[in-house]
């Protein structure tokens, strides 16, 4: 896993991957046409092993969230709780490459397992799906609901 230095703060970057791996859901925020903001929750996975790190889910073409991304592919994810702060920042992109998609599907399917019949999901269960895979530019975290503990890592010079 490399090692990322905060530009501000002193959140070790070890808490905040060890918060998205464990993070079953994430509230994804799209914007619409009309610049009207859009949050919902889902399912995703976080390649920390990657470097930059990277964020990916899955959503069915013809949802909300999938014509909004057509239109505007900034989003911004944030864990739900608001006392122990992860917000990523960045563009969301359609995985094509088919390696990088098994590979999602793989770590999907470790993630997500049904407790009950042990089924295991797979980004390939509907076909209307697309894999996205968000390149975040900024992430910034906090905790204990205190802002004075703001930490925050830049991946991109510009655009955050």
């Amino acid at each position: 896993m490399p090692d990322h230095r905060p530009i501000r703060g002193h959140i070790p970057w070890t808490t905040v991957g060890a918060s998205l791996r464990a993070g079953r859901s994430i509230w994804l925020a799209t914007a619409r046409p009309d610049g009207r903001p859009m949050v919902a929750p889902l399912w995703f996975w976080w390649d920390d092993d990657a470097d930059p790190p990277r964020l990916y889910f899955i959503t069915a073409r013809t949802t909300w969230k999938a014509r909004n991304l057509a239109h505007q592919s900034w989003v911004e994810a944030h864990l739900g709780d608001g006392d122990d702060v992860v917000i990523l920042r960045g563009r969301a992109r359609i995985v094509t490459d088919p390696g990088e998609r098994d590979r999602v599907d793989a770590a999907y399917g470790s993630k997500y397992v049904d407790p009950h019949s042990g089924a295991r999901a797979s980004v390939f269960d509907n076909p209307a799906d697309d894999v996205y895979r968000v390149d975040p530019v900024r992430i910034i975290a906090w905790s204990y609901g205190t802002v004075g503990t703001w930490t925050e890592w830049r991946f991109e010079a510009a655009g955050a």
